[in-house]
This record gives C-alpha cells, structure tokens and sequence, in this order.
C-alpha cells in the first residue's frame, strides 16, 4: 500500500485522501504558512513532499541530506522549519525551497514551533538541550 496522508475539512465533516509515491511514509505534517494551500509531508528517510491541495498532486520533493527522518515541521512567514533524527533544525525559504539555516543540538527535535513574528524558533525533545529556544535572524 502507499503511504497516505488525510486532510479533514472540519466544518463539512469531510475529508481527502492523498497518496505519496515518493515518500516510505508519511509523517510530521504542517500547513505551509499556515494557510490551507500547500501541505508539507515527510518520511523515516528524510524524504519530504510538499502537496498542492487543490490540485493533489505534489509540487516539490526534497531530501535531508542525512537521510535521517524527519520528527516535526512548522512554517509561517516563507519559512518552513524542520526537525530530523540528526538531531538537526533546518530552516527553509519556501519561495525557492532553499535550506538557508542548519543547526546542530543534542536532542531530537520532536516539536518545533515558529512564533507568528517570525522572532523567536522552539526546538525540543529528548535529549542534552531538552528545549531550545533561538532568535530567527
């Protein structure tokens, strides 16, 4: 079977099934921008998939350069954040899906967190650093 994703519409009850042939599964989802446009997918492979909802079909993959799965994804103001099994933070600009940030902590990065501002990133997990909290500059 491929790896599948849903996205319920709450107000009609309903909801849409999508299905990946790039990814082995499908995990750490986020809205990019937080607007209901784009979705951000990933994998245990470091595979990441970015879905046009209207259209259903993926408009870009991409892969972390580790190969490391992805935990967790946030994005807001063109920024889309994600968190990997490499104990990594990369930041990228959704306009050119470039990586324009990688950090390096010691924990796994489960929950990741953009405030709206666009000023501040949590990075949390198990781990040495626990919970990180950095300026986005």
């Amino acid at each position: 079977e491929k790896p599948y994703f849903y996205l319920f519409d709450v107000e009609t009850g309903t909801r849409q099934k999508f299905e990946s042939k790039y990814l082995k599964d499908a995990l750490a989802p986020c809205f990019i921008n937080g607007i209901a446009k784009y979705v951000f997918v990933s994998d245990t492979d470091g595979k990441m998939e970015i879905w046009d909802i209207d259209k259903k079909e993926p408009i870009k993959t991409m892969q972390v350069d580790t190969k490391k799965g992805v935990r967790s994804s946030a994005s807001t103001h063109n920024i889309l954040a994600v968190g990997s099994d490499d104990k990594r933070l990369r930041l990228y600009d959704v306009r050119d899906w470039q990586c324009v940030v990688t950090k390096q902590f010691k924990v796994d990065g489960d929950s990741i967190h953009l405030t709206n501002d666009l000023k501040y990133v949590t990075f949390s997990g198990l781990g040495g650093d626990r919970c990180v909290v950095l300026e986005v500059e």
